[in-house]
């Protein structure tokens, strides 16, 4: 593992947000609070310093986000005041980029959120973020107590907390599904997924709608791969091993070639890269009936001022491989981190146990804290879009509450590299320039050297 700073700032990543993330300490003394008392800790004011000490908190989401949780962990820690920086709004990777520069120049902050594993492997590798496995032995917390989903490690060390979170799932225009017979499904496989598409799949030429939208992330050449318990990634769970010959990676190239090619049912991949297809178009003007997505995509089903919603939306879990078998996805919640270089750390810990707690449902966000209110965060969240009405609660609940999610893999700091040439890769298999056999071999030979050039 390289660990050279340099390298962080120098690399370019490609990213697929995931999104969504227990109560902070109010108490100077909380490290030696027993695990009882630790669980809920705003409930007791914290002793007022002389003279309050300012944390810095960096991200990307506009201030109103954070404000309300900020609000709240200050008034039961007045010896804590809470500085929150938009660095590049609505823009992670810049945001990241910029916060590289300046960790490397020394620009004091304590706080930040990141975005993906591998932006957190990178860092974590390089000694950025600050461990937190003390801070927790001494409050007497246990993460798996907490937390419901668990957060990716770096050599066997804690590094993060969860902050936004949630799983993919399956994002259905409800009024389409309607006007076809068919039920919002609360289990299904992807044979039946595909069979969706095809039954959803109306028209021609320019006017065609697709029964499903695929887009050029590497999460959509990894349908199958993400249904399974663990080695969901291009790489084993290890952070060794490439896990091209499991038959699921196979599975999904195939999956996403023969809904394209043979049922015409999703578009076409050239189309998508060619025309430069927004995801959200295809979706929001009716023109792919379901889209394969992430959590942030719960509160844009109700409208966004560019691009208003016009017809209902539902969610459905993530198809499974076969008929009975236990539901999962692809998913987490960002990391939200201290930096090694923090002069406040045991102030900006305190934070980010309150916001991966009752804070993170303050900012009208999914959170990964097992005490949180899951109905209550879907209404906070849908009452707070353009247009509430547009958005199936009752699926989105149960797509929240029958989701599970594998335990993190171990991330490499260059998994930005191999995305990248999987992606290459793929797209030749899509564009018919190789089969599949020939795209799974040179997968093997072109991303074990990047494996071999980092060791």
């Amino acid at each position: 593992m390289k660990k050279k700073w340099l390298s962080i700032v120098t690399t370019t990543l490609l990213t697929t947000s995931l999104l969504a993330g227990c109560g902070s300490n109010s108490n100077n003394n909380a490290a030696s609070q027993s695990p009882s008392q630790s669980t809920a800790p705003t409930e007791s004011a914290s002793p007022v310093a002389k003279d309050p000490v300012t944390i810095k908190f960096l991200g990307w989401e506009k201030p109103e986000v954070y404000q309300p949780a900020i609000d709240a962990f200050q008034a039961a820690n007045s010896d804590i005041i809470v500085e929150y920086v938009p660095v590049v709004e609505n823009d992670s990777n810049e945001t990241i980029k910029k916060i590289d520069l300046m960790y490397a120049t020394n620009d004091a902050f304590d706080v930040f959120t990141l975005n993906s594993a591998p932006t957190f492997a990178q860092r974590a590798a390089n000694g950025m973020l600050e461990a937190l496995d003390d801070y927790l032995t001494k409050e007497g917390v246990k993460y798996e107590d907490e937390y419901k989903a668990e957060q990716q490690k770096f050599e066997s060390k804690r590094y993060s907390l969860p902050g936004k979170f949630g799983p993919w799932f399956i994002l259905l225009n409800k009024d389409k599904l309607d006007a076809a017979n068919l039920t919002v499904p609360t289990s299904w496989t992807w044979d039946e997924f595909r069979d969706y598409a095809k039954k959803l799949t109306s028209g021609d030429g320019a006017t065609k709608t697709y029964g499903a939208h695929f887009h050029t992330w590497k999460d959509f050449f990894l349908l199958n791969l993400y249904s399974g318990s663990s080695d969901q990634g291009i790489m084993k769970d290890d952070g060794v091993n490439l896990n091209n010959d499991n038959p699921l990676m196979k599975k999904s190239l195939e999956l996403r070639y023969e809904m394209e090619k043979t049922d015409k049912s999703a578009t076409p991949y050239q189309d998508v890269i060619t025309q430069k297809i927004p995801y959200r178009d295809q979706y929001f003007q009716g023109k792919g009936v379901m889209l394969p997505t992430g959590p942030w995509m719960v509160a844009e089903a109700g409208g966004t001022e560019k691009i208003p919603a016009t017809f209902v939306s539902a969610f459905a879990p993530w198809p499974t491989n076969n008929k009975g078998d236990e539901i999962y996805s692809y998913g987490g919640a960002d990391p939200l981190v201290i930096s090694s270089k923090s002069a406040h750390k045991e102030e900006s810990y305190r934070f980010i146990r309150f916001l991966s707690t009752e804070g993170m449902a303050l900012t009208k966000q999914l959170s990964a804290w097992k005490k949180a209110d899951i109905a209550n965060e879907v209404d906070q969240i849908v009452s707070s879009t353009l247009s509430p009405d547009k958005i199936d609660k009752a699926s989105l609940i149960n797509t929240l509450s029958v989701t599970k999610l594998p335990v993190p893999p171990n991330t490499v700091s260059y998994a930005g590299d191999l995305e990248t040439a999987y992606i290459a890769e793929a797209e030749k298999y899509m564009l018919g320039v190789s089969d599949v056999d020939t795209t799974l071999a040179d997968i093997k030979t072109n991303l074990q050297k990047i494996i071999d050039a980092n060791k």
